[in-house]
């Protein structure tokens, strides 16, 4: 084995694969879940976020920081299995300096 194919070896071609093992593992499907985001205060972000979940029965909380530059949110919504909660995760990271918690 190559030192390029050792750096490789145990590493997998799917980001969310161990992920979605902890969620096989701790939960129990269906649930609710609780996804947490923060975004720059911006209109167009913010409304970004909200459009992701207006398809679902979400429940959105949100926090302003101290200084107002940045919104804390906090989604929780009906999911059925761990993939759902992925495919959020994913079309979430879609926004421009997303931070998820």
């Amino acid at each position: 084995m190559s030192t390029g194919e050792n750096a490789n070896a145990g590493l997998s071609e799917d980001p969310y694969e161990n992920f979605r093992s902890l969620l096989q593992q701790s939960m129990v499907f269906p649930t609710e879940y609780t996804f947490k985001f923060i975004i720059k205060a911006d209109e167009d972000k913010i409304a970004e976020l909200k459009a992701m979940f207006a398809n679902a029965p979400a429940t959105i909380t949100e926090n302003n920081s101290a200084t107002g530059k940045y919104k804390s949110f906090t989604v929780q919504v009906q999911v059925q299995d761990e993939e759902e909660v992925i495919a959020y995760y994913k079309e979430v990271s879609t926004i421009n300096s997303v931070i998820m918690l």
